[in-house]
């Protein structure tokens, strides 16, 4: 261009006039052309893809883009007009001009990083993280878009400081010191992101599974974070404990790897009772309940000789442990009813006191909490009531 203006016979006021001009024409021209293709051309090629990541980049990219294509034309601009004045104008103004369009472009071209990055780690974790089956890359995600973040932004920052001749070795140092200052004060918080990371790679459990904590409650996994685990209770509460200490505890999972869990109904039966009988009729309406499963089938035990009672027990399994306490009650009332009909007894415990007076045995006293009486006699014990017939030489 400047041998083309050198060839016109005009005055150097107007030769520079001219090249403003054509400045200023090949910028609108430039303007113009970065439209067609951000806002015309590119969408027609994006929406000819199968893949939807085009579409967000392009719409990421068109704005910083945009202001780009105006800074290098404002740079150029202003350039030939220093050249063009020469020394008539002192280098103050066109070098904080300079120094103003450099600041605006490493934050443009900062900005145009940033939001690709972003456009990027949004769409996978919208089309990708969503659906794998562990939430690694969905909790995450975000914390790694803020990381990329902050540090481009510092990047961008440290090439402007740069660019002005500031010694930026001692803000690294800064920077260094203040790093391991919060990393040494935040220890708790950054042992839970670790715990939490490594409960979302390990998967010890997953959201919405049944387990029960070190102190015994039983509770479903609500949300698994960064920083702690939320676990919600039958009374719709919730325990939030930090990962750290979530990672050193023992935690029972009720729900995996299989969902099905075992059903047990415990009962005791009268001494007189016939075993077979309290058998069948329980393992008779196990089998009626539809949630009992067929396969393994259901079991009967003999557990053990009560004071009052033969202790029995049914054994059956159901296919998801939410189940379990529903089908836990329904088979209680159905053994109950079906023994009440074939008249099988369950006793009371009971307890014959028999008192020894001076001329032998003088009653037998039975508690008001007796209030079955079985056939079979319970275990007695003796009182001595009025010292007679003891030893007083026993001091147990």
């Amino acid at each position: 261009m400047e041998q083309l203006l050198q060839s016109l016979d005009v005055s150097p006021l107007v030769r520079g006039v001219i090249g403003v001009g054509i400045i200023i024409v090949v910028f609108v021209l430039a303007v113009l052309v970065a439209r067609f293709v951000l806002n015309v051309l590119a969408r027609r090629l994006a929406a000819r893809t199968r893949t939807t990541l085009d579409d967000h980049l392009l719409k990421a990219v068109r704005r910083p883009l945009s202001m780009l294509v105006y800074l290098i034309g404002l740079k150029v601009l202003v350039d030939y007009v220093e050249d063009l004045a020469g020394g008539n104008v002192g280098v103050g103004p066109f070098r904080i001009m300079d120094g103003v369009l450099f600041v605006l472009m490493a934050l443009v071209v900062t900005m145009l990083v940033v939001r690709t990055i972003s456009s990027l780690i949004a769409w996978y974790g919208k089309n990708i993280a969503s659906r794998t089956e562990t939430e690694v890359d969905d909790q995450f995600l975000p914390l790694a878009d803020r990381a990329v973040k902050t540090i481009l932004y510092i990047l961008g920052v440290l090439i402007i400081l740069d660019h002005f001749q500031v010694d930026i070795k001692g803000l690294l140092t800064v920077l260094g010191v203040g790093s391991l200052a919060v990393a040494l004060a935040s220890q708790e918080t950054i042992a839970n992101m670790i715990g939490g990371f490594v409960i979302m790679v390990d998967r010890p459990f997953r959201v919405g599974d049944r387990i029960r904590l070190d102190d015994g409650t039983v509770c479903r996994v609500h949300q698994i974070g960064i920083r702690s685990t939320k676990f919600q209770t039958f009374e719709n509460t919730l325990i939030i404990v930090p990962n750290a200490e979530l990672m050193k505890s023992t935690v029972h999972n009720l729900t995996y790897p299989i969902p099905e869990t075992r059903v047990k109904v415990d009962v005791g039966v009268s001494y007189d009772e016939d075993l077979d009988q309290v058998k069948a009729a329980m393992l008779d309406e196990a089998g009626k309940h539809p949630l009992v499963l067929k396969e393994p089938p259901p079991e009967f035990r003999f557990l053990n000789f009560g004071d009052s009672s033969l202790d029995v027990s049914l054994r059956c399994r159901v296919e998801n442990i939410r189940d379990q306490f529903r089908t836990s009650c329904e088979l209680r009332e159905q053994i109950f009813k079906r023994f009440n009909a074939e008249g099988i007894e369950i006793p009371f415990p009971q307890r014959v006191i028999t008192m020894a007076g001076s001329g032998g045995v003088a009653e037998a006293v039975k508690p008001v909490s007796a209030q079955r009486q079985t056939t079979k006699e319970p275990r007695r014990e003796d009182y001595d009531m009025d010292g007679a017939g003891g030893d007083d030489d026993d001091d147990n």
